[in-house]
Formats: structure tokens, sequence, C-alpha cells
């Protein structure tokens, strides 16, 4: 596949780049799966730093974010996800006729697909980070 045939979510493809920089002591785990715990070290990461909470932000709600979400339930992790931290594209019309649902419809739907095991928050800025210590 050449430069100009590329998918768009290929790496080093124009867009690609994370948002935000990188942070020093950052970790960035690249995934190939819908699954950000499949084939990847996050569990291993997680478990290392005594991480006991996630909170999940991305693309695809109803595919990649909802995935990842219930991976990381199945593993015993706590799931924070941010209404306004996560995002899908319209669904098409659909067969016999059906009406296109517009992308915020969908992404509130995989919001409510993850059901109460979840905590839904309305934005990423109610979200606070801490360290616990061990006594």
């Amino acid at each position: 596949m050449t430069a100009s045939q590329a998918l768009p979510d290929e790496p080093h493809q124009p867009g690609w780049q994370l948002h935000f920089p990188q942070h020093p002591g950052e970790i960035i785990v690249r995934k190939t799966m819908d699954d950000g715990f499949e084939q990847t070290g996050l569990n291993d990461i997680l478990t290392r730093l005594g991480v006991r909470t996630v909170a999940l932000c991305g693309v695809l709600s109803e595919m990649c974010v909802a995935a990842t979400a219930r991976a990381a339930l199945q593993r015993g992790y706590g799931v924070i996800l941010p209404h306004d931290g996560h995002a899908t594209y319209d669904v098409p019309p659909g067969p016999g006729g059906s009406a296109r649902v517009p992308a915020s419809m969908a992404a509130r739907a995989a919001e409510w697909s993850l059901g109460d095991e979840i905590m839904i928050v309305a934005s990423v800025a109610d979200i606070r980070f801490s360290r616990s210590v061990e006594k």
C-alpha cells in the first residue's frame, strides 16, 4: 500500500498524531484491536502502577471505547466514561429505509449499553486523578 492509499488512521498519516503532546513520564500504548487491552501491555502497565480505575476517552464509542470499557470491567477495573470524552460517526441508513442515526445519539446509546457498571460523568473536567498511598 502506498502513502496515497494508506488508511486515515494508519500511523504517521496526516491527522494520526496525538492531539496533546506527550509529557515526560507518560506512557503511550498503541493498539491495533478494538479492545485496548488485547495484544497490548496495558493491563501489565496498569497493574504495575496500581491503577484501580480507568477513565476512557476516544473515538468510535460503540466499538473501541465500549470494547475497552468491557475489557476493563472484566479485569476488575472501575470505569469512568466522560460524556464529552468520546464520539463516533453518524450511523448510515439501514435496510428497509431506516433513518440515519446522528453521531451524538449513537454515542449516547453506546454509553447506555455499558450499563450501571460504569460511571458516566458529564465532562472530562469532572475527573480528578489521585494516587492512593499504601500504608
